[in-house]
């Protein structure tokens, strides 16, 4: 597994390499932190980190947007040379620029090559101009898709960014859902709704009239799924540049999509909550499975409490997502204190938890829900904030015929009807 995300981010990396020259990334300084590949113009680039952007770009203003602007640089041999500089800079939650991402691709090696080009017929001046812009689109979407953290609005994203500058409708489909677009920025038409639900087995892109409209899709095999369909139609034809646009950018939603993929497979198969480090819900319904029978044997209770913490989901879209991750953390060290070291936590949804009380009965849990709920959940961000804490608890006492999943249901109905009842906690006292 490790070795297929390996080889899914060098195809990225090969698939990029191919549209520029140079990657980088600056802090909020302009100070470069991040520069790939590791030699250019026979010589390497390491030197440049931590050095001004102005070392390698003269007096241009890297925190500022750029979408294709032509820079002239000197070469470490001396000679000049024509670059097109596409950058963005990214901000944090309030709205301060901590930093920007970048593009280079030279476009001649020296004075008299970019005269040259000026001086050209100009048919050669527009394809120029043209190719410069399709290198400022890719660069757009690229930027879209590493805005956004879910994968169907990170595509969504990419989608408007390259359909705006091409006057164009698209959509794009996964054909191992073929029920659903993915994206459509309107409704496909009947008859190009017929091509898409052909699935040929070869990739590439083809070109086809449909009525008044001049139709192009873009086929990229997806590992482990099916294929990964891209089809913008507009009246206007579509040039031989537009096509080798759009078949990278479709390459380039393939490979995001394919690690999307094999990362959902590894947590599938995982006991775990990659973003809390606490266990998942198959994770805990094996340790209170495991612990279950011990405490048989000893004929020892146990506590089950669902946890819920309103309002914690929703500080990642009104604070930031670093917000967002730093409210989690201190959510989950408070209720790490709630139990024992040797009781379990689980986090079951994205604002519901799990813990399990060996050895509690009902008594002591609701001495413990007691305290849980006296002060609520407390978040020390920028500005402060204070969430509430809503139990649910189900004891199981020893010996007693109840699985994990019937345990989960009493509590979960049990936080249901304390929230209808206006009380933090509530014991399920009954079986549904």
């Amino acid at each position: 597994m490790l070795a297929s995300t390996l080889e899914s981010r060098e195809r990225w990396r090969s698939l990029l390499y191919q549209a520029v020259d140079l990657v980088f990334e600056t802090d909020s300084r302009g100070r470069i932190i991040l520069i790939s590949p590791e030699t250019w113009l026979g010589q390497p680039t390491t030197s440049l980190i931590g050095r001004s952007f102005s070392a390698l770009c003269g007096t241009v203003d890297v925190l500022k947007p750029h979408t294709g602007t032509p820079v002239q640089i000197t070469t470490p041999q001396g000679t000049p040379l024509t670059v097109i500089l596409s950058s963005c800079p990214f901000t944090d939650s309030e709205g301060h620029i901590t930093g920007a991402r970048g593009t280079l691709k030279a476009v001649s090696t020296d004075i008299s090559g970019a005269q040259a080009i000026i001086s050209a017929p100009r048919e050669s001046a527009v394809t120029s101009a043209a190719d410069n812009d399709r290198l400022a689109i890719f660069a757009a979407v690229t930027t879209a898709l590493r805005k956004a953290i879910v994968p169907r609005l990170a595509s969504a994203a990419a989608m408007d960014a390259l359909l705006a500058p091409l006057s164009a409708e698209g959509a794009l489909l996964d054909t191992a859902s073929p029920g659903t677009f993915l994206f459509s920025s309107s409704s496909p038409p009947e008859d190009i709704e017929a091509l898409l639900s052909t699935y040929p087995s070869q990739t590439g892109t083809t070109t086809i009239r449909v009525g008044i409209q001049h139709v192009m899709i873009c086929r990229e095999n997806v590992r482990s799924l099916k294929q990964l369909c891209l089809a913008l139609w507009r009246p206007e034809p579509w040039s031989a540049q537009d096509r080798q646009l759009c078949q990278a950018v479709c390459s380039l939603l393939a490979g995001f999509w394919e690690l999307d993929s094999i990362h959902r497979r590894i947590l599938t198969d995982s006991d775990y909550d990659i973003s809390s480090n606490l266990l998942n819900w198959n994770g805990l319904k094996a340790e209170i499975e495991r612990r279950a029978r011990r405490l048989d044997q000893q004929s020892l209770a146990a506590t089950l409490i669902i946890a819920r913490v309103p309002g914690l989901t929703e500080l990642s879209r009104t604070r930031g997502f670093e917000a967002g991750e730093e409210a989690l953390r201190q959510c989950v060290a408070l209720l790490r204190t709630a139990v024992r070291p040797t009781d379990a936590i689980a986090r079951i949804r994205n604002n519901t938890f799990a813990l399990w009380m060996d050895g509690g009965d009902r008594f002591a849990a609701a001495e413990r829900a007691e305290r849980m709920t006296a002060h609520g959940v407390p978040i020390l961000i920028d500005p402060p904030v204070h969430l509430p804490l809503q139990l649910g608890l189900v004891s199981r006492e020893a010996n007693a015929d109840e699985t994990p999943e019937s345990l989960l249901e009493r509590g979960m109905q049990a936080l249901q009807e304390g929230v209808a009842e206006n009380r933090k906690w509530r014991f399920s006292h009954e079986a549904p």
